[in-house]
């Protein structure tokens, strides 16, 4: 299962609802993951908040226990061919969301968030916690 940015964010927030679906993961010994590129956007948002100190200590803690898979060659040419699809409905969806949709396919692996707009690519699979 891959932790989309706003799964992680909400678990840096201590949101009761990521926490339960996180523990309900790991009581099924389901592998966790996320992207490298939501790695990049929690920690840039670490960096520009009010109490970047605190909130970066937070980020790294999280980051040191999850599995952050790269974007490899592979995960381009399967993020080129989603971009490829939607350009051609007239459906673009964030070049980021782009990125983790490629590496998401690259890994045959679901990805875990409530942004709706990952349902826009019909070759990955998504689940609400």
């Amino acid at each position: 299962m891959i932790l989309d940015t706003d799964t992680l964010i909400a678990l840096l927030n201590g949101e009761p609802d990521a926490d339960k679906a996180i523990r309900s993961l790991e009581e099924k010994d389901e592998q966790v993951a996320t992207t490298i590129i939501s790695a990049y956007e929690i920690i840039r948002g670490a960096y520009v908040s009010s109490s970047p100190e605190r909130n970066i200590a937070e980020v790294n803690e999280l980051l040191l226990n999850i599995e952050i898979l790269d974007l490899t060659l592979k995960a381009c040419e399967e993020a080129s061919k989603i971009y490829k699809d939607l350009r051609k409905k007239g459906r673009l969806i964030g070049e980021y969301d782009v990125l983790i949709a490629g590496i998401a396919q690259a890994h045959s692996m679901t990805i875990m968030t409530r942004d709706a707009h990952f349902k826009l690519v019909p070759t990955i699979n998504t689940i609400r916690w």
